[in-house]
């Protein structure tokens, strides 16, 4: 059977069906733009998209959303299985499953999206669904921005990195834009052209997104959330802290208090989510999803480091510190383990059946604290230390605002805050910070490894994909 690129796979698959995802009907055999004639097939088409990222080992209900934490500094394996562990040993190659799935689960995901669009486009809507399409349409291009970024960070330099030459040919990701026809070439863009894409997409979106909530799938809220991310990874902070200023004044969502902090993990959509995947009993990664990383009954890959127990459960006054335990299963993987993984209340899977919160509130005020903190305006923002006065507030009992704040407090908020959210690879790449992983040592943000190889796969079927250095 002849071998079909992830980039063009658009062109021959069919949407997967989304049985139970999100309770709402499926979007099974969807296989060309002409089943696309209502905005309720143009929906389920959208569950299609999000199903994709939380059904594989490689996706952000399993081992892509881990990636961040793998190859930081705060975690190790308790069990070598050789499932996600190869992360923390920075030993994937261009040959490898990583890079490989990481690939295929985006861009199967985009094209799937640009299926969507396509078939969506010109499509003759009654009037009274005009909002809902142009709603639907909208989160398409917010999707394929938000893609494109989870791409960029896998398999090229963070913009802030010192050094990164952001014209460099073929310094960033094919842009999936629209189907491809099965003999299309892809070529890598640069990475100014990369996250103009990024930018440009979700900057759309912005226009014609609803506000209203949408558990498990973008809305405008979580589409400006988003976009505050990207522009703090590219160094734009006055573009970071206006978007997260505006997230925290104006969303509806707010930070949990310290009462509720220990009880949400099992919750869905909760006051916090700003965007969510939804992931149950019966759509989830099964023994690769990021509970069953996380447990020691489970492949036990993702424990915490004595250093970072110690640094986590330091305050006892700070309700982060009850979030790591000392677990065992039987006689087997004794470790340190997080609770933010129970499985979600109800479920007769726990261990497969926990939902990765994309982006939540504590991170939106941790974005506006770091772009202020760095040097970010912008017209109704507050202080770096007001935002992470703010968050302490709801964290520490008895806390005392203090009058200012540093990048190291900012930097340090974070480790604790987002811990197993897949984060602080990503936070001291990019603030350019060398850093000791446990398991292979000193790290600096320019060795090659902290970018994933171009799988062999794709070049081999395109060989018009240039390689990432020392591959």
């Amino acid at each position: 059977m002849k071998k079909i690129s992830f980039f063009l796979i658009a062109l021959s698959m069919t949407f997967a069906s989304c049985e139970n995802f999100l309770d709402e009907s499926p979007s099974s055999k969807l296989p060309t733009n002409t089943a696309i004639t209502s905005v309720t097939d143009l929906s389920n088409a959208i569950n299609g998209v999000y199903y994709t990222l939380v059904n594989e080992q490689y996706g952000l209900a399993g081992d892509m959303f881990l990636y961040a934490d793998l190859k930081g500094t705060d975690t190790k394996y308790i069990s070598k299985g050789g499932h996600c562990s190869y992360l923390s040993d920075y030993q994937t190659s261009a040959n490898d499953g990583h890079p490989d799935g990481f690939w295929s689960d985006i861009y199967s995901a985009l094209g799937r999206a640009n299926y969507a669009i396509e078939g969506a486009t010109g499509m003759t809507v009654p009037t009274a669904d005009q909002a809902d399409y142009d709603d639907n349409m909208a989160e398409l291009h917010a999707i394929r921005g938000w893609l494109h970024f989870q791409g960029a960070i896998l398999f090229c330099q963070i913009p802030t990195v010192t050094g990164v030459d952001m014209n460099a040919a073929n310094s960033g990701l094919p842009i999936s834009d629209k189907v491809f026809p099965v003999a299309y070439q892809p070529t890598r863009a640069t990475l100014t052209e990369t996250y103009t894409f990024i930018t440009s997409e979700l900057e759309t979106s912005l226009l014609t997104l609803s506000k209203d909530a949408k558990s498990g799938r973008i809305n405008y809220w979580a589409a400006k959330a988003i976009l505050s991310r990207v522009y703090l990874y590219m160094g734009n902070n006055n573009k970071a802290l206006e978007y997260a200023a505006d997230v925290i004044a104006n969303s509806g969502k707010s930070l949990y208090t310290a009462a509720e902090y220990t009880s949400v993990w099992s919750q869905t959509f909760t006051k916090e989510s700003l965007f969510e995947l939804g992931v149950t009993d019966l759509t989830n990664a099964q023994r690769n999803s990021i509970g069953y990383y996380c447990t020691p009954e489970g492949y036990a890959e993702c424990a915490a480091t004595d250093a970072f127990f110690a640094y986590a459960t330091a305050d006892l006054a700070d309700v982060r510190s009850t979030m790591i335990e000392q677990k065992i299963y039987g006689t087997k993987n004794q470790g340190y383990y997080t609770n933010k993984y129970p499985g979600q209340a109800g479920s007769t899977t726990p261990t497969y059946t926990n939902s990765p919160k994309i982006i939540r509130m504590s991170e939106v005020y941790l974005i506006a604290a770091e772009a202020a903190v760095k040097g970010g305006t912008a017209t109704g923002a507050q202080s770096a230390a007001f935002y992470i006065n703010k968050l302490r507030t709801n964290r520490i009992a008895a806390y005392a605002d203090v009058p200012s704040v540093t990048l190291d407090d900012v930097m340090a908020e974070r480790r604790l805050e987002l811990a197993f959210e897949g984060h602080r690879f990503f936070d001291l790449v990019r603030n350019n910070i060398t850093f000791d992983n446990p398991v292979v040592g000193s790290v600096v943000p320019t060795d090659y490894r902290v970018i994933m190889a171009i799988p062999q796969r794709e070049r081999d079927i395109a060989p018009s994909l240039v390689q990432n250095p020392l591959y």
